[in-house]
C-alpha cells in the first residue's frame, strides 16, 4: 500500500511537471514584411549578420546537416527591457532554404535552467518561407507566441532558448525577439482585471461621496 501511494505521488509530480510547460504556438506571417529583424531585433540564435549591437546571440554552426543550439543565458531584466511596455514575449523566425523545405522540430524557453515553454513536433514541422517574409531576407516567416509571462520572475532570474532544426540547406535561420513594432500586448490576468475593477469602483464611490457631501 505504501509503495502504491509512493507511485501515485511520483506520477502526480511528473504530471504536474509536464503540465507546467506551456505549448508554444507557431504561426505563419502572412502580412508582407510585417516583422523585420533589423527593426524588431535582437537575435537570440542565428546568423552573424543579425543586427544585435552589444546583445549576445548564439551563432548557428556552418557545415552541419542539422541545428541543435542553445542561446546565451540572459536575465529576465535583459529580455523585459527590450519588449516594450505591455508587449508579450514573441520570437520571429526568418527561414532560409533552397529546393528542400526547411523544418523545425523543437523550440523551448528555459527559466533558471528548467523548460517552461515548448514547441515540439515529431516528425518535424515543415516551415517554408512565407509570403509575409520570403527566403532569408531579414523578415519573419513565422512567429512563436504564447510564452510564459516574465512579469512574475525576479529581474536576475535567467532565460535561455533552445532550437532544434533537423535540416540545413541554405544559410542560417534567424530567431529574434519581437521587441519593436508588432509586439502583441499582454492580456491581463483575471486577478489583475478584478483588482482593476475593484479600484475603479472604489474611486467612483469616493467621487460620489464627495459630490453628495458638496
Amino acid at each position: 500500500m505504501r509503495k502504491l501511494g509512493l507511485a501515485l505521488t511520483v506520477l502526480l509530480f511528473a504530471g504536474a511537471t509536464v503540465a507546467y510547460a506551456d505549448t508554444l504556438t507557431l504561426t505563419p506571417v502572412t502580412v508582407v514584411h510585417q516583422l523585420q529583424q533589423t527593426i524588431n531585433n535582437p537575435c537570440v540564435i542565428g546568423d552573424p549578420s543579425c543586427n544585435n549591437g552589444t546583445f549576445p546571440e548564439a551563432i548557428f554552426p556552418v557545415g552541419v546537416s542539422s541545428y541543435d543550439s542553445l542561446s546565451p543565458v540572459y536575465t529576465v531584466s535583459q529580455i523585459q527591457s527590450l519588449l516594450g511596455p505591455g508587449n508579450a514575449l514573441e520570437i520571429g523566425v526568418d527561414v532560409n532554404q533552397t529546393s528542400v523545405t526547411q523544418t523545425l522540430s523543437l523550440f523551448t524557453m528555459l527559466i533558471n535552467g528548467s523548460v517552461v515553454d515548448t514547441y515540439s513536433a515529431d516528425p518535424a514541422t515543415l516551415v517554408p518561407p512565407t509570403t509575409g517574409g520570403g527566403n532569408g531576407n531579414g523578415y519573419a516567416d513565422y512567429v512563436l507566441t504564447n510564452f510564459t509571462s516574465l512579469a512574475g520572475y525576479a529581474a536576475t532570474d535567467t532565460v535561455q532558448f533552445h532550437v532544434v532544426m533537423p535540416l540545413v540547406n541554405d544559410g542560417r535561420e534567424e530567431y529574434f525577439l519581437v521587441s519593436g513594432p508588432g509586439g502583441v500586448p499582454e492580456v491581463p490576468e483575471p486577478s489583475s482585471l478584478l483588482l482593476l475593477g475593484t479600484g475603479l469602483m472604489s474611486a467612483a464611490g469616493v467621487l460620489l461621496h464627495k459630490r453628495r457631501a458638496g
